[in-house]
């Protein structure tokens, strides 16, 4: 998870809803309450012959839970849901390629490669605005990771989703940092990018 994504952010796979530790009454947690209904509609949505869009990767991925004193382990319920952001990827893949062939969902995944090339060429430093106020992402460590993303499609690195998922920055000042809203947005649609082809 990236730190200081808006409030918190994220039971099982395949609709299936697991138990979630609680995170003791002196930590705080994911409310629980939130996470039940999340999960128990995610459930009753996976079910259905087409995958809605309240599942599509990109919304999962996005998904917040207020943290309280005593709600569910965070690192618990994060793994949960990528775990069923990755079910919900696959069979969106495996629909698309089902139905339009696999050059189909090749296609899709260069197109949407090609808008994160305009970035990956600008300078370091002047890839993303700064936040409006506050302290943003740190400018350096965003920018390695893109300088990876970027040798990743020259075909001199490897990369893989699981390893920008992860990622985390450093909050910096507004003068050394960049708006993690927008960094956010772009992570993810390389996320979406490396998984369509992995």
């Amino acid at each position: 998870m990236r730190a200081a994504r808006g409030g918190a952010r994220r039971s099982e796979g395949s609709g299936v809803v697991a138990a979630f530790t609680r995170s003791g009454s002196l930590q705080r947690g994911y409310r629980t309450e939130d996470v039940d209904d999340y999960f128990a509609n995610a459930k009753v949505l996976y079910q259905e012959e087409d995958l809605p869009q309240e599942l599509e990767a990109e919304r999962i991925r996005t998904v917040a839970f207020p943290l309280v004193r005593g709600g569910y382990r965070v690192v618990e319920v994060d793994q949960a849901l990528e775990r069923l952001e990755r079910a919900c990827w696959q069979r969106e893949r495996a629909s698309v390629v089902s139905r339009e062939g696999t050059d189909a969902w090749l296609e899709r995944a260069y197109t949407s490669a090609a808008t994160l090339y305009l970035r990956l060429g600008r300078p370091r430093g002047e890839r993303f605005r700064p936040p409006a106020r506050g302290r943003g992402y740190s400018r350096t460590e965003v920018d390695d990771l893109l300088d990876r993303l970027a040798r990743y499609f020259d075909g001199s690195a490897e990369l893989i989703s699981d390893e920008i998922v992860a990622a985390s920055f450093t909050l910096k000042s507004r003068s050394r940092s960049y708006d993690p809203a927008v960094v956010d947005v772009y992570l993810d649609r390389a996320i979406s990018v490396l998984q369509a082809v992995e």
